[in-house]
């Protein structure tokens, strides 16, 4: 299979190449899945990434080394004066701001950090446009009075909210904010080896899970799952676990008295995780997932998730079309619809192989355009 090569991101001419001479990106932490990004920006203009170190096992692994003569990360502390809760600041964000007098910023969003709003500020004074990058409201069904101010107010001051789904812009305009502000860049990532379609068998029967093993991935109830399958329908399911974090440990455990389920822990290799998803029908995140979606649709693998969309730790489920893509079971009642999802689509040759296409072509229209390619559209816009 010849190497994955994404398309050439759209150039800006003239005056908004002119303009935009240097960018700055700032994070909560430095994670490998952005660095495809940050490299593919640095090809249009000079980048800086400002960014802390993250506290404790965050199962995102250790970012590797990236070598550009435009792009460059800056280090900075995060004070947490009240733990997490209110009142974090990256400390030396303002200064660097003063000194380098970026052509603009693009700033992850959490209004608990005074810092983000610090920014904000310093970007009104100094004439230099703020974008907002984030999640939005989509997690929330009501909001304060309080809230809702708060939000006006960073509409109001930010160039643009990049919102990583169009899910995150529609929940928004549900909750009554002015559209105007609000532009969409589908939250992605490029997988250097994905599996096509047509390199699947129909003879697979494992299940793949790839993400953060923390509180809420709900591996465990995977486990069940496909336990009563291979029990109750005869059917010799595996599971192959890639991924590492707090809940490792617990099911390393459970996995001990089950031949059938493989932990690979922490595993960045994409070319080892092809192969790991070749003997894979379906991918299944039954916990609340993120960007590990995307992965799996990558690898041609229909997607099972919860359709509690708002409770997911990202927007990203809301990329599986139900039905068509993939499964979003009934998370009023786990157990029994995370079961029969996984035995009728593990069982309906037929729905595999048309969900698997759907999931590779959804995937493609993900990273076609690429996310820097739309992050840099909208910032000449």
């Amino acid at each position: 299979m010849s190497p994955y090569v994404p398309f050439p991101a759209p150039r800006l001419v003239g005056a908004e190449v002119e303009r935009l001479k240097r960018v700055c990106i700032v994070q909560p932490i430095l994670t490998n899945y952005r660095l495809p990004v940050f490299r593919e920006l640095a090809e249009h203009c000079h980048v800086d990434v400002v960014h802390s170190i993250g506290k404790g096992d965050s199962g995102f692994g250790e970012p590797e080394a990236v070598e550009s003569p435009n792009l460059r990360f800056i280090c900075v502390p995060t004070l947490r004066p009240f733990d997490d809760k209110l009142g974090m600041y990256q400390w030396g964000l303002a200064r660097y701001i003063r000194r380098e007098r970026p052509d603009a910023i693009i700033h992850w969003v959490n209004p608990r950090y005074l810092s983000f709003w610090t920014t904000l500020m310093w970007g009104r004074l100094l004439g230099i446009p703020v974008y907002g990058h984030g999640h939005g409201v989509y997690k929330k069904q009501r909001i304060s009075w309080a809230y809702r101010q708060m939000m006006r107010l960073l509409l109001k001051l930010v160039a643009s909210y990049i919102c990583y789904a169009p899910f995150v812009r529609e929940s928004f305009v549900r909750q009554g904010f002015d559209g105007r502000k609000l532009s969409v860049a589908d939250n992605s990532a490029i997988n250097t080896c994905p599996v096509r379609p047509e390199e699947k068998t129909g003879t697979e029967r494992g299940v793949l899970f790839i993400g953060r093993l923390r509180a809420g991935c709900n591996v465990s109830l995977l486990i069940r799952a496909i336990e009563r399958i291979r029990n109750t329908d005869g059917v010799p399911v595996t599971l192959q676990v890639i991924g590492t974090g707090d809940e490792q440990e617990a099911l390393r455990t459970e996995a001990a008295a089950r031949p059938w389920v493989t932990l690979h822990g922490e595993l960045y290799d994409a070319g080892r995780i092809r192969e790991i998803s070749r003997d894979c029908a379906v991918g299944c995140y039954p916990g609340n997932a993120g960007l590990s979606v995307v992965h799996l649709m990558s690898l041609s693998l229909p997607v099972i998730t919860h359709d509690d969309l708002p409770g997911h730790s990202g927007p990203e489920p809301s990329f599986v079309r139900n039905g068509v893509s993939g499964v979003l079971y009934d998370h009023r009642r786990p157990e029994e619809a995370l079961y029969n999802a996984l035995r009728g689509l593990i069982g309906d040759p037929a729905a595999l192989h048309r969900m698997r296409s759907a999931a590779f072509l959804d995937y493609e229209e993900l990273v076609h355009p690429t996310l820097a390619s739309r992050l840099w559209a909208i910032l000449g816009r």
